[in-house]
């Protein structure tokens, strides 16, 4: 009689018999298979005991090997988690700063199991590397549009009691999740989590994520609407970076000043603080930074008449935008030229390239950025009341089907 583990159906304790093959199995488990494997490879000699107690006897054998098969399944589980776990620290020292675009690139590949790696630390506890690995993925998860996937591991993270650590990394991943949340439009949320974060970077006297926390709380007046706050909340953030030496930390908030002053309707101050920070991101070497600034360059040199001059500040943008394959500024692309067909008496071509936005917009999971929102408010209004309402749910549709290359080109097209 045969088992189902290899055995000969004789007696092969005998000299000369071969060993039942297995799997690599540690501690007790292996005990107890070695053990019931005697009583099974035995039992075939003893013509006494019953087929049922031999049954029984090689029921229990496959209950203990599938128990420490699943011992070692998770051993090898927990080998690739930190595997990709490791993947992601060789990235740590540049995923905050210029830089961090060309971290996305190389995270991108590996995404759907850096999340399985995630998912897997917080379902077993391992808080503190769940927490050093949402750190490291969050700015990626945004850039590439995993916003709402990293979003949930993350809630589901910062519920557990192990996670509350008052530490550097907590501090880093509090920002993270109140970014998220703000990508997301959920204000409330965001907001928590960033006086969250302001209150421990404080507490640690950590100037980078005071930063950091001041700048996400900055973009929360600005969604409200209070451009004074934006603009304190901006300068002190501005203060410490300099005291700091951080030119890279002082990009951010020196962005949210240009949107505050933009939106006040001080074009010309605001271009200047666009320009300065250009200069900044060049100087950096932050492409990223280098396409938001000069597509907020576009908005002003459209809303003061230069249409012509806009174009070209999209056109820039938008270069490096597809280049890099930035899922959170490429819905821009469309819709700003979008505007700048609504200027130039083009309406067909406007409604549809705020449809294929629409479609960017929700493939990216995310929300326009405040300022962003008025001007999309602003156009579609525009176009519905120029428009034929029939006409426009057809061109709406027609742009909502185009593909990320196909809007990117016709975008393109002048």
């Amino acid at each position: 009689m045969r088992t189902d583990f290899g055995g000969t159906g004789r007696n092969h304790c005998a000299a000369g018999s071969k060993p039942v093959q297995r799997r690599f199995i540690f501690g007790f488990q292996y005990l107890r298979i070695r053990q019931l494997q005697r009583y099974s490879d035995c039992i075939c000699t003893a013509r006494t005991r019953s087929r049922f107690w031999i049954s029984d006897q090689q029921e229990q054998l496959k209950i203990a090997y599938t128990q420490s098969s699943g011992l070692a399944g998770s051993i090898l589980d927990r080998t690739r988690v930190l595997g990709s776990l490791e993947f992601a620290k060789q990235f740590e020292a540049i995923v905050e700063g210029p830089k961090s675009r060309e971290v996305s690139q190389q995270l991108e590949p590996r995404s759907e199991e850096l999340l399985g790696a995630l998912s897997w630390l917080t379902d077993n506890n391992e808080t503190d590397r769940a927490l050093l690995l949402v750190s490291l993925l969050w700015r990626f998860w945004i850039d590439k549009g995993h916003v709402q996937e990293g979003r949930k591991l993350v809630t589901r993270l910062l519920k557990l009691p192990g996670a509350k650590s008052r530490t550097t990394t907590f501090g880093r991943v509090l920002y993270g999740a109140g970014m998220l949340a703000f990508r997301q439009d959920d204000n409330k949320e965001a907001k928590r989590l960033f006086e969250e974060c302001l209150a421990l970077s404080r507490e640690k006297n950590d100037g980078a994520s005071t930063v950091r926390a001041l700048t996400g709380l900055a973009r929360i007046a600005l969604r409200e609407g209070d451009y004074e706050k934006v603009k304190s909340r901006s300068e002190e953030a501005r203060r410490i970076a300099r005291i700091m030496n951080d030119e890279w930390s002082e990009t951010r908030p020196l962005h949210m000043l240009a949107a505050a002053t933009k939106m006040e309707g001080n074009l010309q101050r605001a271009r200047e603080l666009y320009l300065e920070n250009l200069a900044l991101a060049r100087k950096l070497g932050d492409q990223s930074l280098e396409s938001v600034e000069l597509d907020n360059l576009g908005s002003v040199a459209l809303h003061t008449g230069d249409v012509g001059g806009a174009k070209d500040w999209y056109r820039q943008a938008g270069e490096i935008m597809y280049k890099q394959r930035s899922m959170y500024m490429l819905p821009y692309l469309p819709l700003h030229f979008s505007m700048v067909a609504l200027e130039e008496g083009k309406l067909e071509r406007a409604v549809k390239l705020l449809g294929a936005s629409e479609t960017l917009f929700e493939s990216s999971g995310m929300a326009p950025d405040p300022d962003e929102s008025v001007e999309r408010n602003r156009t579609v209004s525009r176009l519905r009341k120029a428009v034929d309402e029939d006409k426009f749910s057809r061109l709406w549709e027609e742009g909502r089907k185009l593909s990320l290359d196909q809007a990117v080109q016709y975008a393109f097209e002048t």
